[in-house]
């Protein structure tokens, strides 16, 4: 399944498909919203979103490296959503793109669960995490799309890009889930702290470009129905 060129053996020389539509590969349809050319930059700028992240995966310990590990995978799951046929010889099944973004999503919640019943603080960005990976499940979805589900991912994801683009992520980094807490050296309790996950200043450019992109994605998928 790609956007940009029609993967897999259903589809044939002359269509694309993308989450159950086909149309014409020839300008992709009445609509025209993804031409080769515009899925090939799309491509390009999701590998450069993953070798970014990737080097902040390798650079990080802790919290931090899992955190980036996520988005290392979404890019990657991007720039073969957005790959044209002609670069794209991999083929990888729809299927298999669902299940590595799901077992994904549910090693964060898992983890969420793990510190939450530990009492530990939790970084809200974990929640927006293991949502994003849940919409990578529903993007590589071949059975088709809801208007309603599909057009709040869109709102979501702008929003995202907005937030990311004024760097106002940063101030949502500091806050936690309600629930935890830490016991002060003198017995009292106080509201605890998370690690915070945002660590780079390219993150505000690399994560704007990422969330664009999938916003992008989805308006796209919809309006191809």
């Amino acid at each position: 399944m790609s956007m940009g060129g029609g993967h897999g053996s259903a589809t044939s020389h002359n269509s694309i498909s993308a989450g159950g539509m086909s149309m014409s590969s020839g300008g992709h349809g009445a609509t025209n919203i993804l031409p080769t050319w515009l899925a090939v930059i799309w491509t390009l700028v999701f590998l450069a979103v993953f070798l970014i992240h990737l080097r902040h995966l390798l650079d990080t310990r802790g919290q931090r490296r899992l955190w980036h590990s996520g988005h290392v995978l979404m890019a990657i799951g991007m720039a073969f959503m957005f790959a044209p046929a002609s670069i794209d010889h991999l083929d990888i099944p729809a299927s298999l793109w669902q299940i590595t973004f799901a077992g994904a999503a549910l090693v964060v919640v898992a983890w969420m669960v793990t510190e939450a019943l530990e009492r530990h603080a939790i970084n809200v960005l974990w929640v927006v995490m293991a949502t994003d990976l849940a919409a990578m499940v529903y993007m590589w979805s071949p059975n088709g799309y809801r208007a309603p589900v599909t057009w709040l991912l869109v709102a979501y994801f702008a929003a995202q890009t907005l937030l990311w683009a004024s760097d106002r992520m940063r101030s949502i980094d500091q806050y936690t889930l309600p629930g935890s807490f830490s016991v002060m050296s003198d017995g009292s309790v106080g509201a605890a702290a998370a690690a915070p996950l945002i660590c780079y200043r390219d993150l505000r450019a690399s994560m704007s470009a990422m969330t664009l992109g999938m916003a992008y994605m989805f308006v796209a998928m919809q309006l191809l129905m």
